[in-house]
């Protein structure tokens, strides 16, 4: 099996765990869990974009996207409702 699919069937079968997951969750896991997978989820967005595209320099979106989750994902706990 090639390697790219492998790490695509293996992303697509955790983030259907996660997402099977999410809707049971209370206390902290609520805010953790979400967190992670976004997280994971746009690390591996980017670097798919940064494999495919190419602009001519390094956008380095395997970088960006992941930090622009976990802020939206701390902007989300920190402004939800108790």
């Amino acid at each position: 099996m090639d390697p790219f699919i492998f790490i695509i069937l293996l992303f697509s079968t955790v983030l259907i765990v996660l997402i099977l997951l999410l809707p049971n969750l209370k206390g902290k896991w609520a805010v953790y869990l979400p967190a992670a997978a976004a997280t994971l989820s746009s690390w591996f967005i980017g670097l798919l974009l940064d494999a495919n595209i190419d602009f001519g320099m390094d956008l380095a979106f395997r970088i960006l996207f992941p930090v622009l989750a976990m802020g939206l994902c701390i902007l989300r706990a920190i402004i939800k409702p108790k």
